[in-house]
């Protein structure tokens, strides 16, 4: 899963000049991922919300080409608005950071639309999350949280099982030792029964002498490998095409 930020404030590859001609050449890059996700809004820690309507203007610069584009689409948003938005312009996923929305109304909408969600594990918002994030046990904490969802899912919205993704939400209100207990424990996840997702990519627990996002890359493509090889069935990255490599050395190595 490649990263398309439409926004000028993301931790890492945020624009302020976001135009159709800059998407058709930042969208060259994505020829080796399977699926594209799209965001309008910044959910970096400590980060504001912005409009609906700010957002719909965001992501209606990449509605202008998307026609051209043979890719499985993700809506990266936790507003139903706005994902309604994208479903009806063609989506194919709900990547929800809130895990379900508000009285589960994301899920409703995976089930109106009979299309996949990624339901993701955030301990707050946005704004809070990295203020003081803490678990009685990281990973028992995550599975709870999963079974409920998986419930509501299979129960009270009938979504198939291939409907169904699960994200553990590194970085979303998670300590430092909480990420890597994260990566060490990806098949206590798969026990669940559904792919799991992880995106790790250039954030700020895998920092080295304070470095920047920018910096990350090669510590990204290594904690990437580590998930793919504890059973990761997705990596959402900003760096695609040396995830596509380093994951075709993944999938070699168990081979054998």
């Amino acid at each position: 899963m490649g990263v398309l930020n439409l926004t000028p404030d993301s931790f890492y590859d945020g624009n302020k000049n976001i135009d159709i001609p800059f998407l058709k050449k930042k969208l060259k890059l994505f020829k080796y991922c399977n699926i594209i996700d799209v965001g309008g809004e910044s959910t970096r820690p400590y980060s504001n919300s912005i409009t609906i309507r700010e957002e719909l203007n965001r992501l209606a610069i990449f509605m202008d080409i998307k026609e051209n584009i043979e890719k499985i689409l993700s809506i990266d948003s936790y507003k139903p608005t706005i994902i309604k938005y994208a479903l009806e312009e063609g989506f194919h996923i709900i990547n929800d950071i809130s895990g379900g929305g508000v009285d589960n109304s994301n899920i409703q909408l995976a089930a109106d639309y009979n299309v996949p969600i990624i339901i993701m594990h955030m301990q707050g918002n946005p704004k809070t999350m990295q203020l003081e994030p803490k678990y009685d046990n990281i990973i028992d904490d995550i599975k709870s949280f999963f079974e409920e969802k998986i419930n509501i899912m299979k129960n009270e919205f009938n979504l198939l099982d291939e409907q169904i993704i699960l994200d553990p939400g590194i970085g979303f209100g998670k300590s430092k030792a909480d990420n890597y207990y994260i990566l060490d424990n990806i098949n206590s996840f798969k026990e669940l029964g559904f792919p799991i997702l992880i995106g790790s990519s250039r954030k700020s627990f895998l920092s080295i002498d304070n470095d920047k996002a920018e910096d990350r890359k090669l510590s990204s493509l290594i904690a990437q490998s580590i998930a793919a090889y504890n059973g990761a069935d997705c990596i959402r990255t900003h760096d695609i095409e040396d995830t596509y490599n380093s994951l075709n050395i993944i999938e070699r190595f168990k081979r054998y």
